[in-house]
């Protein structure tokens, strides 16, 4: 009995290559969307008392992160206008 040894043919490597995986991707506005269905589902009564503890970590967790990398609104009082700033010569 002699064995045969099954080396991979290049047909098959060259598929593989081919078909390039890209890294999946998911955007900031589909993150805060994931709060906002949790808190949906919620007020429709769609999980059960014993699952409330955990969806309700689940959420809080995407919340403090949408919260944390949402852009920071820029407070328009605190900031001199530029009209504020011109010297009038008399």
């Amino acid at each position: 009995m002699s064995e045969k040894t099954v080396e991979p043919t290049q047909e098959v490597e060259t598929v593989q290559n081919e078909e390039e995986q890209t890294e999946p991707q998911i955007s900031f506005n589909q993150i805060a969307a994931v709060t906002e269905i949790i808190d949906l589902c919620s007020t429709r009564g769609a999980f059960k008392g014993q699952e409330l503890e955990a969806v309700g970590q689940i959420r809080n967790s995407f919340a403090e992160f949408v919260s944390f990398h949402a852009p920071k609104e820029e407070n328009p009082t605190s900031a001199p206008s530029a009209e504020g700033t011109e010297e009038t010569s008399e």
